[in-house]
C-alpha cells in the first residue's frame, strides 16, 4: 500500500524493512523518547512484525525524494469504535523540526479520517519531551487524564479538533505539494476495506487523483 501526498511517500511496512527500522528504532536518539526503551533484537523485531493485524495495523516508511527518512503509523484500529492509536519518529536529523513529519502527518491522519470511518485517535507522548507535546497541539490532540506509564500522558484527537486545528497547516501545504491523493493498495487489502465498510469511497472519489487496487 503506497500514499503520494504533497510530495511525500508513505509505504506500508514490509517484511523487507523492518531491519532497517529496528535499526533507526535502537538508536539512542530515538529509543530515549520511546516507552519502551530495551535494545530491540532482529528476533524480538520479527516477532512483532508478525503480530501486526492486516487491517489494523498500518505502519508507514516515510518516505521523501525516494529516501526513507522516518515511521509512522495508525494501529491498534477498533474499526467498531472508530478509533486508532498514532505516532511517527523522523529518523534522519536534518529533517526533525521541518515541514516533513507535518505533510506525513496530515497525509495519514486525513487518509483514516476521511477515506475511512475513524473519528479518534490516541497518541502517547513523553511528558518530558515539549518538542513532541507542541507538535501534537499544533495537529489539535489534547491531554486526557490517562497515563500510560509515570512518563507517558495520552491525547485525543479527534476528526472536528483536527479540521479546526489543522486548517492554516492545510493551506500552507497545498502550496509545498500535490494536495490530491494518489493512494494504491493490493486487491485482497481493498475488497477487505470494502467487505467491513471501511472505505469511503464517495469521498475517495473526490478527492483521489489516483486510485487502484493492484
Amino acid at each position: 500500500m503506497h500514499i503520494h501526498r504533497y510530495g511525500i511517500k508513505l509505504v506500508r511496512l514490509s517484511e523487507e524493512h523492518i531491519e532497517t527500522v529496528r535499526n533507526w528504532r535502537n538508536a539512542p536518539e530515538i529509543r530515549d523518547f520511546m516507552e519502551f526503551r530495551e535494545h530491540i533484537t532482529p528476533q524480538m523485531q520479527e516477532a512483532w512484525f508478525q503480530s501486526l493485524n492486516r487491517l489494523a495495523d498500518f505502519y508507514f516508511l516515510i518516505e521523501t525524494q525516494d529516501e526513507p527518512v522516518g515511521l509512522i503509523h495508525t494501529s491498534g484500529i477498533n474499526w467498531k469504535e472508530n478509533s486508532g492509536h498514532s505516532g511517527l519518529f523522523i529518523w534522519k536529523k536534518e529533517l526533525q523540526g521541518t515541514f516533513v513529519p507535518v505533510l506525513a502527518s496530515l497525509t495519514m491522519v486525513d487518509f483514516f479520517f476521511n477515506f475511512c470511518n475513524l473519528n479518534k485517535v490516541f497518541a502517547k507522548v513523553l511528558e518530558k519531551n515539549p518538542v513532541a507535546i507542541q507538535y501534537n497541539l499544533k495537529l489539535g490532540f489534547i491531554p486526557t487524564g490517562n497515563y500510560t506509564s509515570n512518563e507517558f500522558r495520552e491525547y485525543l484527537l479527534t476528526k472536528e479538533n483536527y479540521e479546526t486545528a489543522t486548517h492554516q497547516l492545510h493551506c500552507m501545504a497545498k502550496y509545498i505539494g500535490e494536495p490530491e491523493f494518489q493512494i494504491s493498495m493490493d486487491a485482497d487489502l481493498l475488497q477487505d476495506f470494502k467487505n467491513i465498510d471501511a472505505l469511503n469511497l464517495n469521498y475517495a472519489g473526490r478527492h483521489i487523483n489516483q486510485f487502484s487496487g493492484e
